[in-house]
């Protein structure tokens, strides 16, 4: 939810809750949509992120205009903001714009033959999810043929702590993630949570060596998931392909056969974005 700006911070402009449009067309000549549109064009195409300085040197915009866009960009999710080295990147809200707006050449385009096929084998909801710092998002799912039906929808949100899904993102993605994950306070949905940093660091370990991760119960009681990486061609963690369901179709030791037919269509989908073992 949009923070609400104190208006009477002095040392905040005016601007600041919304981003003024008018002073922005005055000094830029531009619409502030557009100036928005081209601060996510400029972090597009720096996938190791931009800090504010060159952003705006970039723009040929005032640091501080560049900074409330930043501001506003991020608090939607449209740009998320490293917590190492204070740089901006794309976030997670654009894969979502990005998957209306593709009707061609995409990852769902590509993988919904392997996603009807998975589903048609387990029976289960399938997901493909992507990650943030601290949460796995929903990009795109197919609902299952069981009779108890998970209800999931593009843009849902989940802790990495609760989920498959982000035990996946925190063995899988970068070094710094996890660090910074595993350093802060685990919040809990479930008795079965895991909450305690030692034993999620062993629970990473544990989906390191055998490829793929689960969660009996920890995000709501009775529901499971199983989940595995779905790697680009430069090896790097693109997100997550899970299956969902009811803990009475997706046990707590999971069946082979569904642990098997996950890992083939991880891997067939991971080689069609280029990634080979």
């Amino acid at each position: 939810m949009p923070r609400n700006t104190a208006p009477d911070n002095k040392d905040v402009p005016p601007a600041a809750a919304g981003v003024d449009a008018q002073d922005d067309t005055a000094e830029q000549g531009l619409p502030t949509a557009i100036v928005s549109l081209k601060v996510i064009e400029a972090l597009a195409s720096a996938p190791n992120g931009l800090g504010v300085t060159r952003l705006a040197q970039l723009l040929g915009m005032p640091k501080a205009r560049v900074h409330r866009h930043l501001s506003v960009l991020r608090e939607h999710g449209y740009v998320d903001q490293d917590p190492d080295t204070n740089q901006y990147r794309v976030g997670w809200q654009m894969f979502l714009l990005g998957r209306a707006c593709t009707s061609r050449f995409d990852v769902m385009s590509l993988a919904r033959p392997i996603l009807e096929h998975l589903r048609d084998q387990v029976g289960q909801t399938v997901v493909i999810s992507t990650f943030s710092d601290n949460e796995v998002v929903v990009i795109d799912l197919l609902r299952g043929t069981a009779p108890v039906e998970i209800s999931l929808r593009p843009g849902t949100r989940f802790h990495h702590n609760s989920v498959a899904q982000g035990k996946i993102a925190l063995a899988y993605g970068p070094e710094k993630l996890r660090r910074a994950y595993l350093a802060q306070a685990l919040p809990a949905s479930t008795r079965h949570t895991i909450v305690d940093p030692d034993r999620l660091a062993a629970e990473i370990e544990l989906v390191r060596r055998r490829g793929w991760a689960d969660a009996p119960e920890e995000l709501y009681i009775g529901i499971n998931a199983l989940a595995a990486p779905l790697l680009q061609a430069n090896g790097e963690l693109f997100g997550t392909l899970a299956i969902v369901g009811s803990i009475h179709y997706l046990p707590s030791t999971p069946d082979p056969a569904h642990v098997q037919a996950l890992l083939e269509a991880a891997t067939q989908i991971s080689a069609a974005m280029g990634h080979t073992r």
